[in-house]
């Protein structure tokens, strides 16, 4: 079996960090964020992450550029939309886009509905444009802001629950474990949302295993970890709790340190639901066909088993 490369499914990709590289060099002059004289091949070779960094805090650090410019309607839906046509140009047809209205919101201190309106309008033009596209967005928890944030965020999702198809909580979960937010996520559950989680990115299976018990996830935002635990993977196969799996990231982040090794083949084959993703492709240079290279080359995966992985993706998606 070949992989369709003109019906993809992507689960795991952030909004904010997937800026067309050559709207985010204009944006980024228009503001003089960067030289005027920078063109768009030095702009890449410099902002393109190719090589391990010594940390995920490292690459985040990257992410300013991003909340620098996207800070007004027009912005935001442009890039939501560019976003959206590029995915669709790599053969993506199913998408789901996620993003923190705390994260994109706290430097342009633009209104967090605002922000909202932006990506979901230029989602919706971009599913006008090419009508076989599905796009959703996912609403985003930062747990680098505070309870505080977490809690504004939960509120927001709640009260635009129509214009999301679910919930998530990313940031340092080793510096704020899962299980402290127990009791914020009740409302989320309670409403019955989906929701993915990251987990087992920065720490170990316990962060997977609070993510599904105390935060009700159905699906884990990469998961790398959970190969430690057999008894996680257990679960995972029998409750069919997808990971997210995004190799070149966790490479550059230096979340896991090759592809020969990456988890994604043993899951896998150990009946665990896995999908591939690309996380930030903004940041990594990175697409969809780039990862299905490095399953196949790198990682010993058969077509056949790279289609299969799509199809899971499908059937978890939040928009099925």
């Amino acid at each position: 079996m070949e992989v369709n490369l003109a019906g993809l499914t992507e689960l795991h990709r952030h909004l904010d960090v997937s800026v067309r590289l050559s709207t985010l060099l204009e944006l980024a002059q228009a503001r003089g964020l960067v030289p005027q004289s920078t063109s768009l091949e030095g702009f890449r070779a410099d902002f393109i992450l190719r090589e391990p960094m010594s940390d995920l805090g490292s690459v985040l650090a990257k992410f300013t550029l991003y909340q620098q410019v996207l800070d007004r309607y027009e912005v935001v839906e442009r890039a939501a939309f560019e976003a959206a046509e590029d995915a669709y140009r790599e053969g993506i047809r199913v998408i789901e886009f996620r993003f923190s209205p705390g994260f994109v919101c706290e430097l342009s201190k633009m209104p967090w509905l605002e922000a909202l309106d932006g990506f979901h309008d230029g989602l919706k033009r971009a599913m006008t444009v090419y009508p076989d596209l599905k796009a959703g967005l996912i609403c985003i928890g930062s747990r680098d802001f505070g309870m505080g944030s977490i809690e504004k965020t939960i509120e927001f999702f709640l009260r635009e629950r129509d214009r999301f198809v679910g919930f998530d909580l990313a940031g340092d979960e080793a510096a704020y474990p899962n299980h402290l937010y127990r009791q914020a996520i009740k409302p989320v559950i309670a409403s019955g949302a989906k929701i993915t989680i990251h987990a087992g990115e920065a720490a170990g299976p316990d962060s997977v295993w609070a993510a599904i018990e105390d935060l009700g996830a159905i699906r884990i935002g990469h998961g790398i970890r959970s190969i430690e635990d057999p008894k996680l993977m257990e679960y995972l196969c029998e409750k069919r709790i997808l990971l997210e799996m995004c190799p070149t990231s966790n490479r550059i982040t230096s979340a896991w340190p090759d592809y020969s090794t990456h988890p994604f083949r043993r899951c896998f084959e150990a009946g665990v639901p896995v999908c591939l993703n690309t996380d930030d492709p903004s940041i990594f240079g990175n697409t969809l066909a780039d990862e299905i290279r490095i399953a196949r080359d790198r990682m010993g995966l058969s077509d056949d088993a790279i289609q299969k992985s799509f199809d899971t993706a499908r059937a978890h998606s939040f928009l099925a």
